[in-house]
């Protein structure tokens, strides 16, 4: 622990005396991949001290706050800070999304940023999890991937792990709590079935589009059929090349080409790719399916499959829905982009998908969802527009408090909420704000 500083390890602490204090736990958790990630570190830590807990998954604040029993928030805690001070409980909110308010001296917050760590790149709600839980017991490295799979879901690792998350990489190897080995980010059963289902990462002209994919095999001579892991050396370099070349078409960051392959992170007694681990958790989150994603993350083989069954039909409704926004387009104002999606769980992860792969790389991304009296909004930008000014945490926070929504999050990705005739202005005041960052 002597990479964290002083006063970080000394929060960590502070929260793990809690753990130790108290026998029986509630845990909220937001329902997204990262939040799934840091309740099953949390719930496999206490489990294996044999302390009792019950998890809620949650977007907002609870409506009900259980009278004697400890909270932890994970993931989620740092808009609700005002409530959360005045809870009698002990509480501990372990949150990597920026804030500038603080709680009660008697409750245990524990922000990265107020330590100089970066949330949005260098640790997430699960490594964060993580964090106290080796703090609570040093054995529990054996939980690394568990965290570090809500750091990938984050897109942390897009051109490599950084902070927090790299030193647990590298620590666990260290360790042998993870092995490590190279390869292309794609599975399937055989690697054709891999690229019909390429959506994280996706490949402009090919994913989804079987004809080309046949064409480009057969180019290749590989087999259709070939384990994605067991291809020669040589013929996975030549469709590393094709796909590279793919993504370069469309002037895509060498940082995020880079991205389609590398060192895949193992567990190695579990056999779990961490790569796979995110890809399962955020499918069942996406399909409002969080307790399924803990359920296997708690050792339910059962569950573990009908979750492999999930994201088998997910991944092809998202390779569906990709391949119209690339095809068709999106609308496009002077400083900002933006689409319609029905589904509300997907519309942050297809604005994150198109900006990383064939979206326009000078305006941030807006997918936005018209509900029965409300719109929701999920923004995405990249690490480029971050460097040039982009928020997008706080412009939603400053947009919102003047329509009487809610929004916030991170610079490079954050969403919103407000009254659903106030989105034609919500788009208008973030056109301004993103042309006024970028300016400057």
């Amino acid at each position: 622990m002597q990479y964290l500083p002083d006063a970080l390890k000394e929060r960590l602490e502070s929260a793990a005396d809690i753990l130790d204090k108290y026998d029986k736990f509630r845990i909220v958790t937001h329902y997204d991949a990262d939040g799934i990630s840091a309740a099953a570190v949390l719930c496999r830590t206490l489990m294996k001290s044999k302390k009792g807990f019950h998890t809620t998954f949650s977007s907002s604040f609870p409506k009900n706050i259980p009278a004697g029993l400890p909270i932890i928030f994970t993931d989620i805690g740092n808009s609700h800070l005002e409530k959360i001070s005045s809870i009698e409980e002990p509480v501990i909110v372990l949150d990597h999304h920026r804030t500038d308010k603080t709680v009660e001296s008697d409750k245990v917050l524990i922000n990265p940023h107020e330590f100089g760590i970066d949330g949005s790149r260098e640790v997430s709600g699960g490594t964060l999890a993580f964090l106290l839980s080796i703090t609570y017991e040093e054995t529990n490295w054996t939980k690394a991937i568990y965290g570090l799979a809500g750091a990938a879901a984050d897109k942390q690792g897009v051109g490599g792990f950084s902070g927090v998350n790299k030193w647990i990489i590298e620590t666990a190897l260290e360790k042998k709590k993870l092995r490590m080995r190279q390869g292309l980010y794609l599975d399937g059963d055989g690697i054709r079935n891999a690229l019909m289902n390429a959506c994280d990462p996706y490949f402009p002209g090919i994913s989804g589009r079987k004809d080309e994919i046949d064409r480009l095999l057969e180019d290749l001579d590989i087999d259709p059929d070939a384990p994605v892991d067991e291809l020669p050396k040589e013929k996975e370099r030549k469709l590393a090349s094709l796909l590279i070349l793919s993504l370069l078409e469309k002037d895509i960051p060498p940082h995020v080409i880079d991205s389609i392959k590398g060192s895949k992170y193992i567990h190695p007694d579990l056999d779990m790719d961490m790569d796979i681990l995110y890809k399962l958790l955020n499918s069942c989150a996406r399909v409002s399916k969080p307790g399924l994603a803990l359920s296997f993350c708690l050792g339910d083989d059962k569950a573990l499959e009908q979750a492999r069954e999930l994201r088998k039909d997910y991944r092809w409704s998202m390779v569906r829905r990709l391949q119209e926004l690339e095809d068709q387009g999106i609308k496009s104002l002077s400083n900002i982009q933006f689409f319609y999606e029905d589904k509300k769980t997907r519309k942050g992860e297809l604005a994150g998908l198109g900006m990383l792969y064939f979206l326009e790389q000078s305006k941030p991304t807006f997918g936005i969802t018209l509900l029965k009296d409300r719109a929701d909004i999920s923004c995405r930008g990249t690490r480029d527009l971050v460097e040039r000014g982009l928020d997008l945490g706080s412009m939603c926070r400053e947009i919102c408090e003047k329509l009487g929504g809610s929004g916030g999050g991170h610079d490079i990705a954050a969403g919103a909420t407000v009254p659903k005739d106030q989105i034609e202005e919500f788009l208008e005041l973030a056109d301004a704000a993103v042309g006024q960052m970028l300016d400057n």
